[in-house]
């Protein structure tokens, strides 16, 4: 089994919140005060406040940055992010890059051009900073979050007064489970957006785990319809066996480049697909074409054949629920002569069946310059000998 943390997005997400969520699973403040030394914002200070909601106590990341006035640009913050350890300053550092390229549509520019005004501000890169390093004290677990509910109304900020959500909230959270829940103002902040949608690896209802502990971080401003809380559930993560329902979403391209089908499987499977794939096939009138075949999960795929017929030349698709059948697995972390890597092994009637995760043996091939095969024989190795 794996850790795995499940936002449960109850009343929004913000940077303070997430990070608020972490202090209360334990993770200590102090740590921070170390980073922000690193990065040269002496000035900053940080503390773990507490914070009720609808008679839920939460807690709240609290920042102090007397005499801050910094417009920073991306290289600016990605040079301060390079100081810290890189378990924390990569995943930061993807968070900033996501909200560049969000800023840069919103105003028509690029993300090296962007001037970040409220998300560059020295709390904000505490968030960030905070929730990265919360992640990387728990062992880097895998992060998967709830539908996340959008408030409506206007925010004042740096450019004037803008609708809510955010038009860099809604260029962030493309391809991302909302829904309205009533509250008028912000409940899902840029910075909030910019972490869930960087480093979740899916949304949608809880994963099944096992759970070991649950943290609440709260927001700074008053309850409405909804608590302005979110919480972290901790645990380990437990594949279902057995029987289960899909749908197949399937679509015959004829007209499409074969090309282009690499980035729309690459868009699928982050949207939330189970699996994807094309094969070719000759169609009518001895045409060459390509089948496009996309897994999901039957409360997704709405959401997804909508995606297939956006991004590719397709006029339709075809939906059907298919039965599968499902081997337990589990995911098991060996500590390799490279650093830890992840390796998916499944029982069978004749033993384990094992299987490094590809991202990982591409990054120890890259690190070594050892071939696949060895590394993968090597972590195979490692994964046997595991009880």
């Amino acid at each position: 089994m794996s850790k795995i943390v499940y936002v449960e997005a109850c009343g929004g997400a913000s940077g303070d919140m997430l990070a608020g969520g972490m202090l209360d699973l334990g993770w200590p403040v102090e740590e921070l005060t170390g980073y922000l030394q690193a990065m040269g914002l002496d000035h900053v200070t940080v503390s773990a406040a507490t914070q009720e909601h609808q008679g839920i106590m939460t807690r709240r990341l609290d920042v102090q940055a007397p005499h801050e006035h910094a417009h920073r640009h991306l290289s600016h913050i990605l040079e301060l992010l390079g100081r810290l350890p890189s378990q924390v300053a990569q995943p930061a550092s993807r968070v900033f890059q996501r909200l560049a390229q969000a800023e840069a549509r919103v105003h028509g520019t690029t993300p090296e051009e962007v001037h970040f005004h409220e998300v560059g501000a020295a709390d904000a890169i505490a968030d960030v900073v905070a929730f990265c390093a919360g992640l990387a004290w728990l062992g880097g677990p895998r992060l998967v979050c709830s539908p996340l509910p959008m408030g409506e109304g206007f925010v004042n900020c740096a450019h004037g007064k803008l609708p809510l959500p955010a038009p860099a909230v809604l260029h962030l959270l493309e391809g991302v489970p909302v829904y309205s829940c009533g509250v008028r103002g912000e409940t899902v902040t840029p910075t909030g957006a910019a972490i869930l949608s960087a480093l979740a690896t899916e949304f949608g209802p809880p994963p099944a785990m096992r759970l070991e502990k649950t943290g609440a971080g709260g927001g700074s401003r008053p309850s409405q319809a909804i608590p302005n809380m979110l919480r972290l559930w901790l645990g380990q993560e437990e594949c279902q066996a057995g029987t289960d329902r899909v749908v197949e979403i399937v679509c015959h391209l004829d007209d499409m480049n074969p090309e282009d089908l690499p980035l729309v499987i690459e868009r699928l499977m982050a949207a939330g697909a189970l699996d994807a794939a094309a094969a070719p096939l000759v169609m009518k009138k001895g045409r060459l074409g390509q089948s496009l075949t996309v897994l999901s999960l039957p409360e997704k795929s709405e959401a997804l054949a909508a995606l297939v017929l956006e991004q590719t030349t397709s006029l339709g698709v075809r939906l059907r629920p298919v039965e599968r059948r499902v081997l337990e697995r589990e995911v098991v972390t060996v500590e390799s002569p490279w650093g830890p890597a992840r390796v998916k092994r499944t029982r069978t009637a004749q033993g384990w069946r094992l299987h490094p995760e590809a991202e990982d043996v591409a990054r120890i091939c890259r690190q070594s310059g050892l071939p696949p095969w060895k590394v993968r024989g090597e972590l195979e190795a490692l994964a046997g000998k595991l009880s």
